[in-house]
């Protein structure tokens, strides 16, 4: 299980960033994790600081779904126009209250998704995430 060092948390609610926070500092000490309640700096400060990064490291990015100013799938459209090189560097995980079919549909069949997880996230679903790897 080789775990990323790199965490990003794109989620309009603090609270839930606190918690994802809280749990990925425990499950990885050594994590570098950024948390974001607006998807649009989110996505300005990934191409920034992605574009021009020379190491490979495999960054997690958890996503919520519904957001105020633009959704999750909004930001994917947008991330999915940052070139191939900056897509590589990205495991991509939906984090959501969402206990609509249509979005666990959608995110299955989402090219740049790995998988969809239910808020908030756990020890548990960490464990899962780096079992599929």
């Amino acid at each position: 299980m080789n775990i990323p060092s790199q965490f990003i948390v794109v989620d309009d609610d603090p609270s839930n960033n606190f918690i994802c926070k809280h749990i990925i500092a425990n499950f990885e000490p050594a994590a570098h994790i950024q948390l974001f309640t607006d998807p649009k700096e989110a996505l300005g400060w990934i191409q920034e600081v992605y574009s021009h990064k020379t190491d490979d490291l495999e960054t997690i990015l958890f996503l919520d779904i519904n957001m105020p100013e633009i959704s999750g799938w909004e930001f994917l459209d947008e991330f999915s126009l940052f070139p191939g090189s900056l897509h590589a560097q990205f495991k991509i995980f939906i984090l959501s209250s969402s206990i609509d079919p249509e979005d666990i549909a959608k995110a299955e069949k989402h090219p740049m998704v790995q998988g969809f997880y239910s808020k908030p996230l756990s020890r548990q679903t960490l464990t899962i995430v780096f079992k599929e790897e």
